[in-house]
């Protein structure tokens, strides 16, 4: 089941745009063609990433088919993630130099900075870092 937020979340709002202006294909400019809404959880309160994606303004560019998308998105979270990469790292950290337990992260995150997650998405994010780290260190019996 997808995840509802509260109602009457306040979300502080963040326009992401493509970093180019041209196509790279025909040199014609690029249109906004539609947009993407992201809304995650930071440490600094709940955000919503709006994505405005674009391709060639030019009917018969055979590079129009291909829709663009803000590339910097990916510096604020993963595609389909809930939390932010902030929020990734602290709990990373929490639970493997620290060795906190499921339950205390959960309770830290609801308590000090007002995210709800339940404790199966947590240990999902966890075994996420888990096999990132095992990947950074490259120990290909985890991976």
């Amino acid at each position: 089941m997808r995840f509802r937020w509260p109602e009457g979340t306040l979300f502080h709002r963040v326009v992401l745009d493509v970093e180019q202006d041209s196509c790279t294909s025909c040199g014609r400019p690029l249109y906004i063609c539609a947009h993407r809404r992201h809304r995650i959880f930071t440490l600094t309160g709940p955000r919503e990433l709006l994505c405005r994606l674009a391709h060639c303004s030019d009917p018969a560019c055979p590079a129009r088919p291909h829709t663009l998308s803000p590339r910097v998105e990916l510096t604020h979270a993963l595609p389909g993630w809930l939390i932010g990469w902030d929020v990734f790292c602290w709990m990373g950290h929490r639970r493997f130099a620290r060795h906190w337990s499921v339950p205390q992260i959960r309770a830290e995150l609801r308590d000090a900075y007002r995210i709800s997650l339940s404790a199966d998405a947590i240990s999902v994010y966890l075994h996420r870092y888990q096999t990132m780290v095992a990947a950074r260190q490259q120990d290909p019996q985890h991976l």
